[in-house]
């Protein structure tokens, strides 16, 4: 999947035959990697297309689990408090119950009501009960208002 960045306002600079673009919520440029494609698709999509606020929105921070750094894609917060996980993986990856154990994980630390995984072409959204222990999966992301 490739991506066309100019034509939706992204800012993009080529420096040693490298691209890069600019990521509007770090603030710097970045080298396009396909799971960065992916990362700024979604963001771009909940900002600009599902009216999500870019000052809630967190990307690639550390957590600890089990003693142990990690790093999330992106985590959308509302009143302050974490509401939506996402983990972005390159178009070539599938969404499996593999990555679907990886933000299971995080969550463990983290304790969002909704997950997200993509690749750009496929999501797979769910939210979460913590108290059953269960996973409803959704046709949708969910807006922001109704997080």
């Amino acid at each position: 999947m490739q991506f066309n960045w100019e034509n939706i306002g992204i800012k993009t600079r080529v420096e040693k035959n490298k691209q890069y673009f600019f990521d509007p919520i770090r603030k710097r440029y970045l080298l396009i990697t396909p799971e960065e494609e992916v990362r700024q698709w979604i963001i771009y999509h909940l900002t600009q297309e599902l009216d999500y606020p870019a000052t809630n929105i967190a990307v690639e921070k550390q957590i600890k689990y089990l003693q142990r750094n990690k790093r999330f894609d992106v985590l959308i917060y509302k009143d302050g408090q974490p509401k939506l996980l996402i983990e972005c993986k390159a178009p070539n990856v599938a969404i499996n119950q593999s990555t679907l154990n990886q933000i299971a994980t995080y969550n463990f630390t983290l304790n969002v009501p909704y997950l997200l995984l993509t690749n750009g072409a496929q999501q797979l959204c769910c939210r979460v009960n913590h108290v059953t222990k269960t996973c409803e999966f959704l046709e949708t992301i969910p807006s922001y208002k109704s997080l």
